[in-house]
């Protein structure tokens, strides 16, 4: 799917405007492009304060472009072009088999982003995994946005998808290393993407999908974030200009 720039537009006011209200965004889709918009919408209103990306997935989606456009495959590279999300600040989960664009891997490693494959979370331990990515996450930040693309668990489980990986993580180890990230984190946002409900069987995917928000809610709940008596101070009042634009 190539995302227009007048939809990018609309998308990264229509989440400033519920960012900036003290609301927590949950964005579902749909097409993994809305990240950057998504995120662009945060930053907005961070003024001076800067946001770190935990990001889900089997695929790096750091490429500038991907068959010449800009699509699903390229959020993370024009993301990490703002000031407010630096690169050093993405941690990529559960990334892995034959389909990882070695385009993206070479940008991961210029601009210094972290990766953890599969092997790596399951060599090194869950709670590990999770250490890693709030360390990485949360140096020089004020706070986590969370991108669950669907497809970072293993595609037996989550057939409803466009882009299946088999050796993906266990849905009981994604719930894990969300609950944990999300109760130890401020998290200013959470993405759910790539679910596609005419490719799913029995529903299995969406009621996955469904699973990631509502323990990401009751994480909140759990951690003191949500319900929220007033706005978190990452939230600056006045918004400041796109710098980054998708075209």
């Amino acid at each position: 799917m190539r995302l227009q720039a007048g939809e990018c537009q609309q998308i990264s006011r229509g989440i400033a405007h519920i960012f900036s209200s003290g609301a927590f965004p949950i964005i579902l889709g749909g097409d993994h492009s809305i990240g950057f918009p998504t995120v662009r919408g945060i930053c907005r209103h961070l003024g001076d304060k800067k946001v770190g990306i935990i990001h889900f997935d089997r695929h790096v989606d750091t490429q500038e472009t991907d068959l010449d456009e800009r699509m699903h495959t390229c959020p993370w590279f024009h993301a990490t072009n703002m000031r407010n999300a630096p690169a050093k600040n993405l941690v990529q989960l559960g990334i892995g088999g034959w389909q990882v664009p070695r385009q993206g891997v070479k940008v991961c490693r210029e601009r210094a982003s972290n990766i953890l494959t599969v092997t790596d979370i399951t060599e090194m331990g869950l709670d590990a995994a999770v250490e890693f990515a709030l360390e990485r996450a949360l140096d020089g930040t004020d706070c986590i946005y969370i991108s669950f693309d669907i497809d970072c668990i293993d595609a037996g489980f989550v057939p409803g998808t466009g882009w299946p990986e088999p050796g993906g993580l266990l849905p009981r180890e994604a719930l894990y290393l969300l609950g944990k990230i999300v109760q130890k984190a401020p998290v200013c946002g959470l993405e759910v993407v790539e679910v596609s409900p005419p490719y799913d069987i029995s529903d299995i995917t969406a009621l996955m999908a469904t699973r990631v928000i509502c323990d990401t809610m009751a994480h909140l709940v759990l951690s003191g974030q949500l319900p929220r008596q007033e706005k978190p101070s990452y939230i600056h009042p006045e918004a400041q200009p796109e710098l980054v634009e998708w075209t």
